[in-house]
């Protein structure tokens, strides 16, 4: 039995997702050389002027990555970038060896503290609620889904890549929850792989919410693909 979304839910369907852009960039190491590296944009702490034309950006694990924009440049590129338009923001070209001599300053402690404070998860499973858009076997018809993770026969879960819009996922549903086309079997259109990574990394987050609307629904007919989640 499905229930309704919670406010919550309603609220992200509404919403533009901070997380949804992807920054890439070269880290200085720290017995030099540079690395690649790539984060959501939630990530990112804040960032400083360094003086000519160089600004750094600094995320939340305490990672420091000079960048040769202006200040205000950066910040439009990362604050106000649309994840629609533009889900990958490549900072490659304009990171390490481009600006390796800038200098951090050294700000005030209760302003970086958290910056240098590593990430603490809690150890609680925390229950978690999945909201995604189910597809009818064999039709293009999709009907929105709201489970309690206790709902769904996590040995039954299967991964599929021959539906009609290409890798999907099945699984059966616990007693007393039924598909909404009925039945206790449910698919929507996810490869398993990457259902099985957000799903696991919302447990390790201690999320109660893991909503995959935006990539289960109907994509027809301009072919759009999903979005991205790392």
């Amino acid at each position: 039995m499905t229930e309704p979304p919670s406010k919550k839910f309603k609220k992200n369907l509404m919403r533009d997702d901070a997380a949804d852009v992807i920054i890439r960039a070269l880290a200085p190491l720290d017995g030099g050389g540079f690395a690649a590296i790539s984060f959501l944009r939630e990530r990112v702490d804040y960032i400083t002027a360094l003086g000519d034309g160089v600004s750094g950006l600094c995320l939340k694990t305490g990672v420091k990555v000079p960048v040769k924009m202006e200040h205000k440049a950066l910040e439009e590129a990362i604050y106000r970038t649309h994840p629609q338009e533009t889900p990958v923001l490549d900072l490659m070209d304009v990171t390490g060896a481009a600006a390796q001599d800038a200098l951090f300053p050294s700000l005030r402690k209760d302003f970086a503290q958290e910056a240098t404070a590593p990430d603490r998860r809690s150890l609680d499973d925390v229950p978690l609620r999945i909201a995604f858009f189910a597809r009818q076997p064999q039709q293009q018809n999709f009907k929105m889904c709201v489970f309690d993770e206790d709902a769904i026969d996590w040995s039954s879960v299967e991964g599929h890549t021959d539906g009609k819009n290409g890798a999907y996922t099945k699984l059966k549903l616990t007693y007393g929850h039924n598909s909404p086309f009925g039945g206790k079997e449910v698919m929507f259109d996810m490869p398993r792989p990457k259902f099985m990574e957000l799903y696991n990394l919302a447990k390790m987050n201690g999320d109660e919410e893991l909503d995959l609307r935006d990539w289960t629904r109907r994509r027809d007919p301009d072919r759009t693909p999903p979005p991205s989640f790392y």
